[in-house]
């Protein structure tokens, strides 16, 4: 390994780091690329040590170095009034009150807006997304000596975004930071990039797995690259494989089966016995045998379906033998909760850990559906400690019912603290004082303040409202975060973390004089007020507010102390109610009998007590070619015995968050299924395609040559050609429209979208449901514009669409899918592709259509925008090219389904007119009161 000056943790003291950032690495420095390790991916390591350090440090560094960047620009960003595209600041930020979770303290403060240039929907908006990291320091300091870290803990809408101003609970990450006075003014900033949840985690299971090992290190570092069976198939090699037998007409051999020796006899031949393909048998024989099994499945080979065939095969071997359950992790909610499907209607028991899920039978088979149904009785211990929980959150109410009750300072307890001199002390305590009857009860310090004792709440800030126009807000998240975001909405009682709500606010206080002067200068008068009073009597009446001001926050100052003590401790208390129950929900798994524990790969490290607990052997990740290496590593339990990955590294790869960590040298969007490809450890491809018709799966060859086709699309009954297009099922119109670029950034373009808006209309005219039709793009901001044509289209009213972009839509599949490229630059500007240049998301886009593909864009900017972008496109052009789909001097062919005529559609304003239409009998109108401008009618 390559290990460059600077880089000095090689003592393995980053095995004992915290895990959340500590201040010091939020101020520093901006980093320097040359003290992080480097991080080869095509070949073997020198040593675990260096390969775990290295996946640590860069993993860290990716989590917070956004954070970092927008602290260090923070002055810089102040000269602005608006917020940039990097940093959201939030000023005027108070705390408002203290939840008691069973999650441990959170603090609840509100902020202010201000800085947005535009209004906030906080419905659809990625701010303060749960997980996030945010930095908060005073208004007088600015991070120069202060900055504290926190996590956003959650972000309801109802009470607490609705509010003006509105509210965010956070949780800190050191305690020692916590902030109790609730007039002491903040500021927050928030990196628009990153989320931290999402590695936190993993890099708490990069520690655990580095210090424990695992029989699977040996692949990780390529040690070792040969087959191995695991030491549990060793021991008893028999399985059922009866499942994957799916004709009924030997019974004999169907019972053989039952009790198969997988090591002596490998896979029988069952050719003719079975839906599976050879790519697919071969790949279940590597699933159900192998220590490390990697299987990549190109689109449309089924590797969902061979996966659940081999899960079935794992199971029924289970239930025969015993064992742990298997466990089963996908990359998002969706692929995760797709799997589950499967399992669950090939009858398998199963638990689903954390996250949403929108499958009505899925949620059934949440752990807390489970728990409910199971009923199982909390133990004596997890009862005591919760009773120490509840008696913790008492002492911590009266308390604060005794600093922030609805009386002034006791002046007995400032003078105790020495806050106040005993000579001061008796001058509020004169017997003689004559004091109002209706401010009696409020203590000595009422006739003291007099006139200038005023309700607390006067001072809060007023906040400026912003612009009526809302911001533009990222309709597409991250599925890799929705295991741990809950998107504010108006239901979101299931998602709110629940607890005693203890306020933290004063309810008098005193009032400030009319001049105006920083906090930071009426600190100082009143200390020198008070240092020079023997009597507060002599203090001018109009500095008694800010003085009295000043003795609510040293008083504050002198119970924070307590106040941190007993939070610690209701954390404690929590982290120890959060083990006991993650025990008890292992036995609620056991006693139900479940064989498959489902979980998104963040849950991976998220509910790693609770999964290490169950002591499974098998690990199964989905979607693996899509998923950091640290997510998977850092859930390699010591008892892991077998790593399954599915998935595809000529698709999507890692998402990574900072650019240059992306690429090499630290190559964190390789993930460890392309790594292990790499390092030529053993895989199946699966072959065979069931998907794309063959001339739709021809423009896919170049990347996977020897993808075949399934007899299931060779048949025009199973696979229609697209109505109106004459058997053109696929075609590429090429155009030279200028693209524009969106508030927030994005490409998008106007006439390609209207382009493809009239060929939608044109599809459904001619009898395509609009559910049939995909559109993807590249970028969301062209996403935005094809929606709103779409909707706007007058043949096309009360419909629903289906627009994505390429990311969100690996996996996924329908009969027709148009594809914009967006990109076309103006000539002044030179050719340029943005994220048309990576080749896995040209593979997702070219591969979900089963009938029909049509793609829209300038092939000519993406010939000249450079080597790569022009040898990617070239290899997709020649696919249409090759078969005649590509005339730029006609344009878009339509077909009269009647007569056969062609009409070229060039221009958006070709869709006008009789458009489609092939001669003057279909421009009659019809009895429905539209032109037949695009379908043909008797």
């Amino acid at each position: 390994m390559e290990t460059p000056a600077g880089f000095i943790d090689i003592d393995q003291r980053w095995q004992f780091r915290a895990e959340h950032p500590e201040p010091d690495e939020i101020v520093a420095e901006q980093t320097d690329p040359r003290t992080l390790p480097n991080n080869p991916v095509d070949r073997p390591w020198e040593s675990e040590d260096a390969y775990f350090a290295t996946q640590y440090h860069i993993l860290r560094c990716e989590a917070t170095e956004g954070l970092r960047y927008s602290v260090g620009s923070y002055w810089k960003a102040m000269e602005s009034p608006y917020d940039d595209d990097h940093t959201w600041i939030y000023p005027q930020v108070r705390v408002k009150a203290y939840l008691l979770s069973r999650l441990g303290p959170i603090v609840r403060v509100e902020f202010s807006t201000e800085r947005s240039q535009y209004k906030i929907n906080w419905l659809q908006s990625r701010r303060l997304m749960p997980g996030k990291l945010v930095a908060i320091t005073t208004k007088q300091d600015g991070f120069r000596k202060i900055c504290k870290i926190a996590t956003i803990a959650q972000r309801p809408y109802r009470d607490g975004l609705d509010q003006d101003p509105p509210q965010v609970d956070l949780m800190w990450v050191d305690l020692n930071d916590a902030v109790i006075d609730p007039t002491t003014e903040l500021v927050m900033v928030e990196s628009t990039h990153g989320y931290f949840e999402a590695s936190k985690h993993a890099l708490a299971g990069l520690q655990e797995v580095s210090r424990a090992g695992s029989p699977l290190i040996k692949y990780l570092t390529g040690a070792h690259n040969a087959e191995r069976h695991p030491p549990f198939v060793l021991e008893n090699p028999t399985m059922d494989l009866s499942s994957v037998v799916h004709t009924r007409d030997d019974t004999s051999l169907q019972q053989r089966l039952e009790a198969h020796n997988i090591v002596r006899d490998g896979m029988p031949n069952i050719e003719t016995l079975t839906s599976l393909d050879n790519s697919q048998s071969s790949a279940l024989h590597r699933i159900i045998s192998q220590e490390m099994a990697i299987v990549q499945g190109p689109p449309g080979t089924g590797k969902t379906f061979t996966s659940v065939e081999a899960i079935k095969v794992m199971v029924a071997t289970r239930r025969r033998q015993g064992g742990p359950p298997i466990i089963i992790a996908a990359q998002t909610n969706h692929a995760l909760d797709h799997i589950l499907m499967h399992c669950l209607d090939a009858g398998i028991r199963l638990v689903r850990v954390g996250g949403r899920t929108t499958e009505p039978l899925i949620r059934d088979c949440t752990m807390y559906e489970t728990q409910q149904r199971c009923r199982l009785a909390p133990g004596d211990r997890y009862r005591a400690v919760d009773a120490s929980r509840k008696g913790n959150m008492d002492v911590i109410q009266n308390l604060v019912d005794s600093v922030f009750g609805n009386k002034l300072l006791d002046p007995k307890a400032l003078r105790n603290l020495g806050i106040i001199t005993e000579s001061q002390y008796k001058s509020l305590e004169d017997d003689e004082m004559e004091i109002d009857p209706s401010l009696q009860k409020l203590g000595p310090f009422s006739l003291w303040l007099g006139k200038d004792l005023i309700r607390a709440e006067v001072l809060q800030n007023r906040y400026k409202a912003p612009l009526e126009q809302y911001e533009a807000c990222s309709e597409d998240f991250d599925e890799s975060e929705s295991d741990l975001q809950n998107i504010a909405d108006d239901e979101d009682d299931y998602d709110r973390i629940k607890g005693r709500l203890v306020n933290m606010a004063h309810y008098w206080s005193g009032k400030q004089p009319s001049r105006a002067a920083s906090r930071k200068s009426w600190t100082q008068i009143a200390e020198r007020e008070l240092s020079k009073a023997k009597d507060l009597f002599t203090i001018s009446r109009d500095l008694r507010g800010i003085v009295y001001q000043y003795l609510q926050a040293s008083y504050l100052a002198e119970m924070r102390p307590k106040f941190i003590h007993l939070f610690k401790l209701n954390q404690e208390l929590c982290r120890e109610a959060k083990e006991i129950k993650a025990r008890q929900d292992a036995r609620v798994v056991a006693g139900e009998k479940i064989d498959v524990v489902g979980c998104t790969t963040t849950g991976l490290t998220k509910y790693r007590k609770l999964l290490s607990a169950l002591q499974p052997r098998s690990l199964l990740v989905e979607e693996a070619a899509e998923t950091r290496e640290a997510n998977i590593v850092s859930a390699l339990y010591p008892s892991i015995q077998q790593l399954i990955l599915i998935g595809d590294h000529q698709q999507l790869a890692p998402h990574c968050d900072i650019h240059w960590l992306g690429s090499a040298p630290f190559n964190l969007d390789v993930s460890l299924f392309q790594r292990m490809v790499n390092l030529g450890m053993p895989f199946t491809m699966l072959n065979q395609q069931r998907r794309m018709k063959p001339e739709l799966r021809s423009i896919l060859s170049p990347f996977y040559p020897e993808l075949t086709d399934h007899e299931l699309v060779l048949s025009n009954k199973n696979r229609l050609d697209v109505p109106g297009m004459g058997g053109r099922n696929c075609w590429f119109f090429d155009h030279q429209w200028p693209e524009d670029t969106t508030s927030d950034r994005s490409k998008f373009n106007d006439q390609e979208a209207d382009m493809i808006a009239g060929f939608f209309s044109y599809l459904v005219a001619n009898g395509v449901p609009a559910e049939k039709i995909t559109v993807l793009t590249f970028y969301t901001g062209q996403r935005k514009v094809i929606l709103s044509k779409l909707k706007k289209h007058g043949s096309l009213v009360g419909l629903s669409f289906k627009v994505y972009t390429v990311d969100s839509y690996q996996g996924e599949e329908n009969d027709i899918v148009l594809l914009s490229l967006v990109r076309s630059p103006r000539p002044e500007r030179g050719a340029a592709i943005g994220f048309l240049e990576d080749p896995r998301r040209a593979v997702v886009a070219i591969s979900r259509a089963r009938c029909g593909f049509y793609v829209f864009g300038n092939i000519d900017n993406a010939f000249k925008a450079g080597a790569g972008s022009c040898g990617l496109w070239m290899k997709i052009w020649n696919g249409f090219a090759e078969q005649g789909r590509t005339q730029p001097q006609l344009g878009l062919p339509l077909v009269c389904q009647n007569h056969g005529s062609v009409n070229y559609i060039k221009e958006v304003d070709d869709w006008g007119g009789n458009a489609g239409g092939c001669d003057a009998q279909c421009s009659q109108i019809r009895p429905c009161g539209h032109r037949c401008a695009l379908k043909c009618h008797p």
